[in-house]
């Protein structure tokens, strides 16, 4: 079987007709403000952020639940890009964060959703009800972010004849219902499980991924435990480390996303279900797995995985070879993961913070990415969470980290880091989540310190200046070119007019769904003509009002069409005329040609430098085995003559123990501090168990301390214990005791 790529990285423009009709510009009031639209990046369309989940239909058809795309995007059994079902939201039809995806017979497909809820759509799409809320009653679910290893939502789903299988993540149980969401039972309860993932039925037996655990649970549809597959947590043959998610073939065998060891492992068919073999190790290239998180079995017997990490489907045969790989990935060049902010510098270059993806990308005027800084990877340009960008004269890159709560600062001739702003905190030149900043004409970098309800403000050197006091919780910030009027966005829809002093001067907005009203508001811009502009989030469109606060248009609703919105946090209007905005939850960006454009010459700056591409986030390889560490005698060392330790490993280990004694308080003066060693310990420790690690003083050595502690009794104790398992790098746990003598 082939399996077609799509090219990753193409970039998207999609234009309007020069005068668009009212359908081609959606809530548009009073008339259409723009001439032509286009978008960069995809939505979806193919393109793969974070792919959990994966089923087959009764077709073929390869549904896939995509975490940063917030849908389940549909795949022709060749790997081509057919629909998508579902739309970021919490609405009807909407989706959060897919956990678990299954494919009816009847073509319909079931969708566990982060807001503890199920939702049915049809073969065509269409929403055909929902059932489920937070709770642990019969009937109730707990989804939410998952537990144990997993990351955005959690669930498993399986349906089979009449009824709808479900694996209750945070409420560690396995409910039942009818295909219509009725007749909750309770087939498994707390206790057996924990933290139960993906799940399979196949005739009378529910298999389920047992995540904390580590291993599979066999149960019949009755609720009765039958038999459990794996040896325990490990690397070695049999072994399993968080499984996420487990399918069937028509034999019986089973197939496990073994996500921590970046595997997959077959099990033969029942009634014991012994290992029969694995495929995959970590890496990005073709026939590696990075954290496979969900398998579904394909009506030829092939293997689809979604292989997580790489942002891909891959297609095995049962014996593991590679037969094809689907989906682009959402870190590609001109791809955007959840674009927050946007700025326009005086050249009508443009910069997006792409946020998940840990970096910024500038565009030309036409879309083209002329260049890409920051990076997701550790080091001194890491942007973990960039939210806002603005830009300085002389077109520099002023990145706000919102999780880091610093600005970086990037050269415009080089694209290397400049300088850092700003620090964690609430003092002077502190900032605590901030959500934007701007730049005016006299070199004042003004922040929306969120967290500290107040703007912060900075010379472009850095040195802090006298914040404007409390504002609220301030989401949004605009600053006209002679720094003389400050807008923000407060968390209760307002915008607030500022002096340069900190005077409240005008206030208008306020929370609400008509026209001139604001529901969450993301961030704001000032275009040439005093404009204001500002992403009305959660209205799904973008308003602009004039300087004394009046409504001047509106634009934009919810869907998935150009001029339509999911979230959107970013505006900008360059020197060109072009408003842009980050669409966030559809993660890419628009831009429109404004029939009125804005009243600035556009300068003459250089293209922005670009220096060698950053480094896709680093998946960081298997770990070590973790240790747990328990000291059992604190005093009375030198009598006993040895340091008893409990040390507890989570897979099968060899432990290496070393110690040494020291007094606490410092020799006389001109005399040497005594330490000395205790004897090391090498020895094994089964997975999951623990043992008492014995670290002997000899009686010389015993003498040597009691001579130097000169009757006082304290001593401190470094014990440095190294674990080392089949996979995985060793792991080293150093720990410093006080005890007694």
């Amino acid at each position: 079987m082939r399996i077609r790529l799509p090219l990753a990285g193409a970039l998207v423009a999609l234009a309007a007709t020069a005068t668009p009709a009212a359908a081609d510009c959606p809530g548009a009031v009073p008339a259409c403000p723009y001439g032509a639209a286009s978008q960069i990046g995809q939505r979806g369309e193919g393109v793969l952020r974070f792919p959990q989940a994966v089923a087959v239909g009764p077709d073929g058809s390869v549904f896939v639940g995509d975490q940063g795309s917030h849908v389940v995007q549909v795949f022709a059994p060749d790997g081509r890009f057919l629909r998508e079902v579902g739309i970021s939201g919490t609405g009807p039809g909407g989706l959060t964060s897919v956990g678990a995806v299954a494919a009816a017979p009847d073509g319909s497909v079931f969708v566990a959703d982060g807001t503890n809820r199920i939702d049915r759509f049809g073969p065509d799409g269409a929403v055909l009800g929902s059932f489920g809320h937070g709770g642990s009653d019969p009937g109730e679910l707990r989804f939410g972010a998952g537990g144990g290893n997993a990351a955005g939502a959690g669930g498993g789903l399986a349906v089979a004849g009449a009824f709808l299988y479900v694996a209750d993540t945070n409420n560690d149980r396995i409910q039942r219902f009818t295909l219509s969401g009725e007749q909750p039972r309770v087939l498994v309860g707390p206790g057996t499980l924990d933290v139960p993932q993906g799940l399979t039925v196949r005739g009378t037996r529910i298999t389920v991924a047992d995540d904390r655990n580590h291993r599979l649970v066999v149960f019949d549809t009755g609720g009765r435990l039958l038999w459990t597959v794996g040896a325990g947590r490990g690397a070695n043959p049999g072994q399993l480390a968080h499984p996420y998610d487990v399918a069937s073939d028509a034999a019986g065998r089973l197939f496990v996303a073994d996500d921590l060891n970046h595997r997959v492992v077959r099990f033969s068919a029942p009634p014991r279900y012994p290992y029969k073999g694995r495929w995959g190790s970590f890496g990005t290239t073709p026939g590696n797995l990075a954290y496979p998180r969900g398998l579904a079995v394909g009506p030829q017997g092939q293997i689809y995985v979604a292989n997580t990490g790489n942002d891909r489907i891959d297609v095995f045969d049962r014996g593991g070879a590679l037969q094809g790989s689907f989906g682009a990935s959402g870190r590609a060049v001109g791809q955007f993961d959840a674009p927050m902010g946007v700025a326009a510098d005086a050249s009508g270059v443009r910069a997006v913070t792409d946020s998940v993806n840990g970096r910024i990308q500038l565009l030309a005027p036409n879309g083209a990415v002329l260049a890409q800084w920051g990076a997701p990877a550790p080091g001194p340009t890491l942007l973990p969470d960039p939210v806002a960008v603005a830009f300085d004269g002389a077109g520099n890159a002023y990145v706000l980290d919102q999780r880091r709560a610093r600005i970086l600062v990037f050269n415009r001739a080089t694209g290397a880091l400049v300088r850092s702003i700003g620090a964690q905190g609430s003092g002077p030149g502190r900032l605590l989540s901030p959500s934007a900043l701007a730049i005016d004409g006299t070199g004042t970098i003004s922040v929306a310190d969120t967290g500290n309800g107040r703007v912060a403000r900075f010379t472009l050197a850095g040195a802090p200046l006298p914040p404007i006091g409390s504002t609220g919780a301030v989401r949004g910030i605009a600053v006209t070119p002679d720094g003389t009027r400050i807008y923000t966005t407060d968390s209760a829809g307002k915008i607030g007019v500022w002096s340069a002093v900190g005077e409240l001067l005008d206030e208008f907005g306020g929370r609400g769904r008509a026209l001139g009203k604001l529901e969450a508001p993301g961030q704001i811009a000032l275009d040439g003509a005093g404009r204001l502009w500002v992403a009305d989030r959660g209205n799904n469109r973008v308003q602009a009002f004039g300087p004394a606060g009046e409504r001047l248009l509106t634009m934009g609703n919810r869907g998935v069409g150009l001029g339509q919105f999911v979230h959107p946090t970013g505006v900008s209007v360059d020197c060109r005329g072009v408003l842009t905005v980050t669409d966030t939850d559809n993660n890419r960006v628009q831009q429109f040609q404004l029939t009125a454009p804005a009243a600035a010459p556009c300068a003459a700056l250089p293209p922005p430098a670009n220096p060698p591409a950053p480094k896709l986030p680093t998946l960081p390889g298997p770990v070590g085995p973790q240790l747990s560490v328990r000291p059992l005698r604190l005093n009375g060392l030198l009598a006993a003559r040895n340091l008893p330790v409990r040390v507890g490993c989570d897979t099968a280990c060899t432990l290496t123990a070393t110690a040494t004694l020291t007094p606490r308080a410092r020799p006389p003066k001109g005399r040497r501090a005594v330490t000395v060693k205790l004897a090391a310990v090498t020895r094994p420790i089964p997975a999951g168990e623990s043992a008492i690690v014995r670290l002997g003083l000899s009686n010389r050595d015993a003498a040597r301390l009691r001579r130097a502690l000169r009757g006082r009794h304290g001593l401190v104790a470094r014990v440095q214990l190294t674990a080392t398992a089949a996979a995985g790098p060793p792991t080293v746990v150093d720990r410093r005791l006080t005890v007694s003598g």
